[in-house]
């Protein structure tokens, strides 16, 4: 019988899901918050990390066909080497530090939405994509935010949506597996963090299916503009709770 933190992660995933399906990105940072509220931080961090995979898949088999097969390779092989980087902060921050660093990401997200434009074609994708592998191998790690290094470099290179969502998805599937195997061998996850997952997994797959066809009727402006307060009010939330 699932008790109210397992119900709690279920319902967060559910969120989390949704925005992911809608937006290809963002779900964790939505269902991180209250994760950190149930759980301690490093176990929050885990758990994101295993449905955050699931998540992946999911938009991976949704979008594979758009994926940019040639955009991937510097992403992926730069995310290796951050991959470990990131385990080596997980290991050796407390709880709060890493609470404070989810918050802070969280409102230069927010910060970065509202003031980015398109300046044309970058004279080095490759070397960007690598900076964005990187990027996104040590954050997905540390803190289970692997999305905006890498969402910022499909924006900058102007990928439609099904060839971000296509790109974004598969790289996701491939990078999270290189998080989950270190911090499976470091020690991570627990068997509260495994039992959560349970409830975490069903919760964001229905998630994403509700999205489906939520996402033809929806204005992308408007849901952008909310996702961004909620994403605003989340990391503040974290500040809060790191410095008390």
């Amino acid at each position: 019988m699932p008790g109210m933190t397992e119900i709690c992660v279920f319902l967060a995933w559910i969120a989390g899901g949704f925005v992911s399906g809608v937006s290809g990105i963002g779900g964790a940072m939505v269902a991180f918050p209250f994760l950190a509220m149930l759980l301690p931080v490093h176990e929050a961090i885990a758990l994101t990390c295993i449905v955050n995979m699931v998540m992946d898949i999911c938009l991976a088999s949704l979008h594979f066909r758009f994926c940019r097969v040639s955009a991937l390779w510097p992403m992926l092989l730069a995310s290796v080497p951050g991959s470990f980087a990131g385990l080596y902060i997980l290991q050796i921050c407390s709880g709060p530090v890493l609470q404070g660093a989810v918050g802070l990401l969280l409102l230069y997200y927010v910060y970065w939405q509202k003031t980015f434009r398109a300046r044309g074609t970058i004279a080095h994708p490759r070397a960007l994509g690598a900076v964005a592998g990187f990027g996104s191998g040590l954050l997905g790690t540390a803190i289970a935010f692997d999305g905006p290094p890498v969402g910022a470099y499909g924006l900058c290179m102007g990928w439609e949506p099904r060839v971000l969502l296509g790109t974004l998805g598969v790289f996701f599937v491939l990078r999270a597996t290189v998080t989950l195997v270190l911090q499976g061998m470091a020690g991570f996850y627990t068997p509260t963090v495994l039992t959560c997952a349970m409830y975490g997994a069903p919760g964001v797959i229905l998630g994403t299916c509700i999205a489906v066809p939520v996402v033809k009727h929806i204005s992308q402006q408007a849901f952008r503009k909310v996702l961004l307060c909620v994403i605003a009010v989340a990391g503040l939330v974290c500040l809060v709770r790191a410095l008390g």
